[in-house]
């Protein structure tokens, strides 16, 4: 299979230009297909969950193994045998699911150039489940959230508004307990924290639309206060499981059912149940118990065709090991069949642990078999490049251009440093990821600038780095008279940003110190230079949650400056930050920011 790779030079966080230019498509030649792919998944991030996606980069060789791969392998996945792509048409609800060996290119040409491209959508699903997978994904947290939040995102499309009401709530609340697992049990018995629930946060987002149009407000608000309180002990893993455990009985989300026939003829309609517990079983009626045909590890081979009468329809084909003949299915077409061999293949793969697929192409007349794929080396890894690798190089490759939690800096490097140009000077004070030194910065145009220098103290990994260097990539974007300046960074370790120097330090303590001889005129003054600092950031939609007199520095005395944005992020496209992870300043945070991790401007004037 051809793997997907990842380019060094690469800025994984684009500026608002860079996703213009992708909204519009990359420029190419009249009739040649752009080589950029979108993928929706099911990751979380803390953008909507409709807009959950990565974009690729793919070449010519690139298969669709190589893209599923990337974007797992960037969120530490254990189970990706799991994982399928699923192509769909938006208007004609026409679904595809893409075999792992197909090349990238060839899905395109087959069906983006017979419809417009937009109208197709590619999501990256969990589609093959092992025994017990619950139990197994338990130790995969990214495996286990990312079929949370598919099952989740399918019974709220699908069955939420005709489940019973109580199953409803239920699975509403678990998911508030869920995505608030910091808030009290008893926090929505307070009026302010259910108004922000149901007013800012929405109560769409939890339950079903007939639910909310069914019951009125006074008494909707009584059973969700209810109800939260069963699951108030819960713990974000624990509402997930009890999430799963109410869902099961009413939707069988670990196993998908065909309306086929067995045999080559329609002679006996079945519905096909293809799943970890079911094996490969069919039942003739509803109520009947599930007929057991096969096991995966009994399949030898699998083979779908078009049937040669006018109606086209498809047919799926079988060897069982011990079966005097083959298993024949017909389906009403042959996409149908397509995504049937497709499934079957997926189980056949993760039972078995096979990396080659149980599908046998008919070999049309007058073609000759591809050679067999060489094998790696001995110090060569699939999937990983030995060397760096660049376009002139080779097709096979493929980008992720948007990811979160990623950095790299421009690929101009035009905030990089020589480090022969920094002369480090006395440690000035500490913060989350390093210490701060003072030091000078030496260039032709101004051989001696004061700069203030942060070091990273365990940059030992990539993760870490990246989180360094996140607050460079940001305070980059500012250029405001009362806001720290990024002067450049040094991105080889050990790992230095540089910035301007604000030589009277801290304001916390420069207010501690003058607390007797500052007037109240100079204080207004710094309040109000704050206030402009403020109004920037979300003029330019960013978030600084942490807005607190320690992190703003006095650059002289009637001059201070905001700074340290080691958790600033940017909103995008929604009115708030929710934050995911990591610690923050419980002290100086907003109520809605405490009990829900939202942040918005409003939270920073909070804290200001």
């Amino acid at each position: 299979m051809a793997a997907a790779y990842l380019d060094p030079n690469l800025n994984h966080t684009p500026s608002s230009s860079t996703k213009t230019h992708l909204n519009s498509g990359v420029e190419r030649s009249p009739g040649t297909m752009e080589r950029v792919l979108k993928v929706f998944h099911y990751f979380e991030s803390n953008n909507e969950p409709t807009t959950w996606a990565s974009i690729i980069r793919h070449g010519d060789a690139t298969d669709v193994w190589g893209i599923i791969q990337k974007i797992v392998d960037c969120h530490k996945v254990k189970n990706v045998a799991c994982f399928g792509l699923r192509l769909s048409h938006l208007q004609s609800e026409e679904v595809h699911w893409l075999h792992p060996d197909i090349g990238v290119s060839n899905v395109r040409e087959k069906f983006e150039l017979g419809h417009a491209p937009e109208g197709w959508k590619y999501e990256l699903r969990i589609r093959y489940l092992p025994k017990g997978f619950l139990n197994q994904f338990i130790e995969d947290k990214p495996t286990l959230n990312f079929l949370y939040q598919q099952v989740k995102n399918d019974y709220m499309l699908e069955i939420a508004d005709q489940v019973d009401q109580e199953i409803a709530l239920k699975l509403g609340c678990l998911e508030i307990r869920r995505s608030y697992c910091e808030m009290r049990g008893n926090a929505l018995d307070k009026k302010s924290n259910y108004e922000v629930l149901e007013k800012d946060v929405g109560l769409r987002r939890f339950f079903p639309k007939s639910l909310l149009d069914s019951v009125k407000a006074k008494n909707l608000r009584k059973m969700i206060q209810q109800t939260f309180r069963q699951f108030a002990n819960l713990n974000r893993e624990e509402s997930i499981l009890k999430f799963f455990e109410i869902l099961s009985p009413v939707y069988r989300f670990d196993k998908e059912c065909f309306k086929c026939a067995l045999g080559s003829s329609w002679i006996i309609s079945v519905e096909l149940a293809i799943g970890p517990e079911e094996g490969i079983s069919h039942l003739t009626d509803k109520g009947s118990n599930p007929t057991h045909l096969a096991d995966f590890h009994q399949v030898q081979t699998i083979q779908y065709s078009t049937n040669e009468d006018k109606d086209r329809k498809g047919m799926l084909q079988m060897k069982i090991a011990g079966a005097p003949e083959p298993l024949t299915v017909t389906a009403p077409s042959l996409t149908i069949a397509e995504n049937m061999a497709d499934l079957i293949d997926g189980y056949c793969r993760l039972v078995t642990g096979a990396t080659q697929s149980f599908i046998i192409q008919p070999q049309k007349e007058g073609e000759r078999a591809l050679p067999s794929i060489p094998k790696l080396a001995n110090n060569e890894k699939q999937g990983i490049r030995s060397h760096a690798v660049s376009v002139s190089e080779t097709d096979d490759y493929a980008e992720i251009i948007d990811e979160e939690d990623t950095y790299t800096m421009p690929s101009t490097r035009d905030y990089e440093i020589q480090r022969e140009r920094i002369e480090l000077g006395r440690c000035i004070g500490e913060g989350q990821f390093g210490d701060v030194h003072q030091g000078v910065y030496v260039t032709p145009e101004n051989p001696a600038m004061a700069v203030a220098i942060k070091t990273c103290k365990n940059c030992t990994s990539d993760s870490i780095r990246e989180k360094f260097l996140q607050e460079a990539l940001t305070m980059r974007q500012f250029d405001h008279p009362h806001i720290v300046k990024l002067i450049g960074v040094i991105t080889e370790n050990p790992v230095w940003i540089i910035m301007e120097l604000c030589t009277q330090g801290e304001l916390r303590s420069f207010l501690q110190v003058r607390k007797y001889s500052l007037d109240l005129a100079s204080l207004i003054l710094y309040a109000y230079q704050l206030s402009t600092a403020l109004a920037y950031l979300e003029s330019k939609r960013f978030v600084h949650r942490d807005i607190a007199a320690r992190n703003v520095l006095v650059s002289s005395t009637d001059c201070v400056k905001l700074g340290d944005f080691g958790l600033s992020r940017y909103m995008e496209d929604s009115t708030y930050y929710k934050a995911s992870k990591g610690k923050l300043p419980i002290k100086w945070m907003a109520p809605e920011s405490i009990n829900f991790r939202r942040f918005t401007s409003a939270s920073d004037v909070w804290m200001f």
